[in-house]
């Protein structure tokens, strides 16, 4: 049983896979973000059972599939709207469907929409299917990326019969609190179901935790990795959507605005010794030390650093495994275990990342470039072009340098005693082309922000 979720708004898609989550059957969701990409699914499989389309004006006009499905596919439509659609073009189309076709708010309840998808199974996959209360319903643990206060009760499910609690109504959370579920590959965490409908309109109500621009310093990072965690998930399942880029911008609001903390740099070190997620973690330091560097480049400004906040953000969102891109970028000696195809397929994300920025007018100019060149060395052996240290720009050589610096330091394990070590290091590689007044900018991070040297 196959279900298309065609949805532009992340918040509404996250509540309808919530609902979708605790049907009483296994379904196969897949989603798409625009309407090209909806009618290229259903041109491509003829087994799509129910499709759901959000209609919100201009931005996506899920009623124009009426006509495709009237004529070419054998879906059933589910329509999500705010809106009255008997204006719309496409509405006598839709109502040709006759039995097929379904209109809904976009705040349905859980049993109302959950009643409406099993009576459209039933009929087509002619299977009947028993509308259960269960005590309690499973939640996406990565739904809880978002905030770090939870809004009731929530539990880890034992064994079929047993529940636990492991945090109680409005409690405070950390990411580590999360993590060490993840680490034992929990992929849900469970809520009553006299709370489920509430916390269905939360998660499609309450803003991100990063956007809020008052934030208190103590959740800030917490706020930054998670909102990272959360964007590589937006963009491997849906691309680079708005609402990614909404989240992107937040998030370099919150890493400049506590960019000027005393000793900051110093701060963040200690706090990300033991982080253990390198797609993330190396995002953020990079984040951070490149644009320190830039307050010593004599072009410095914010556009400037905002882009060097965006090229750190997005520069991994095309990959997903977090051991292997450690390996590979720090040459490991477990390089070997993995395959010509793994590793050619690694090193093409700076080329794929740097397609889907292009592609983007949200993003500001000269992005794509930082990406396409973040792994470019100075001695001209990097990829995907094996760049010189002339022929890179010197705004790419400041990433590289920020980028290489982070690096330096997972090799080092942390510590900060090797930081000396490490700049002699990199000044012999670096101090040469384009490279030579980041690396100098760099120096000068250390010297006045540390007090290493």
């Amino acid at each position: 049983m196959k279900v298309l979720l065609a949805q532009s708004n992340q918040r509404i898609k996250d509540r309808l896979n919530l609902y979708l989550d605790n049907l009483p059957t296994v379904v196969e969701v897949f989603e798409v973000s625009s309407y090209s990409e909806l009618q290229q699914k259903l041109s491509e499989d003829p087994s799509i059972d129910v499709t759901i389309a959000c209609h919100l004006s201009s931005k996506f006009e899920g009623m124009k599939i009426a006509s495709f499905l009237l004529n070419d596919h054998k879906s059933d439509l589910i329509i999500n709207t705010v809106e009255s659609l008997e204006d719309a073009l496409e509405f006598k189309s839709f109502t040709k469907l006759d039995s097929r076709a379904n209109i809904i708010p976009n705040d349905i309840n859980c049993e109302n929409f959950q009643y409406l998808v099993l009576d459209i199974l039933k009929k087509r996959r002619n299977i009947d299917f028993k509308y259960t209360e269960e005590v309690y319903r499973k939640v996406r643990l990565s739904y809880f990326l978002r905030f770090n206060k939870v809004l009731c009760d929530v539990f880890i499910k034992i064994n079929e019969d047993k529940y636990i609690k492991v945090l109680k109504k409005d409690d405070f959370y950390s990411r580590d609190d999360l993590h060490k579920y993840r680490e034992k590959n929990i992929k849900f965490l469970y809520i009553q179901s006299e709370d489920y409908d509430e916390f269905g309109t939360s998660l499609a109500e309450t803003p991100f935790l990063i956007e809020d621009k008052n934030l208190d310093p103590e959740y800030v990072d917490d706020a930054v990795i998670n909102t990272l965690d959360i964007v590589h998930e937006m963009v491997l399942e849906s691309g680079l959507t708005d609402e990614v880029i909404n989240l992107v911008d937040y998030t370099v609001y919150q890493i400049e605005s506590n960019l000027e903390n005393d000793r900051v740099l110093d701060r963040l070190l200690s706090l990300l010794k033991n982080r253990k997620d390198y797609l993330l973690d190396h995002s953020y330091m990079i984040a951070y030390f490149s644009n320190a560097i830039c307050s010593f480049m004599e072009w410095d400004s914010e556009e400037i650093r905002k882009k060097l906040s965006y090229a750190s953000i997005l520069q991994d969102v095309c990959l997903s495994d977090a051991k292997m891109a450690l390996t590979i970028n720090l040459q490991k000696a477990e390089m070997a275990d993995y395959t010509r195809d793994q590793i050619e397929h690694y090193k093409s994300h700076p080329q794929q990342v740097a397609n889907i920025v292009r592609e983007n007018d949200s993003i500001p100019i000269n992005v794509d470039e930082i990406l396409l060149s973040h792994h470019e060395n100075p001695e001209g052996n990097g990829f995907p072009r094996a760049l010189s240290h002339h022929r890179v720009t010197q705004l790419s050589a400041l990433f590289i340098v920020a980028h290489s610096f982070v690096d330096e330091l997972y090799r080092e394990e942390f510590d900060l005693t090797q930081i000396p070590n490490i700049l002699i290091r990199m000044e012999d590689r670096f101090a040469k082309g384009n490279y030579r007044k980041p690396m100098e900018g760099l120096l000068n991070v250390f010297q006045s922000s540390l007090e290493i040297l």
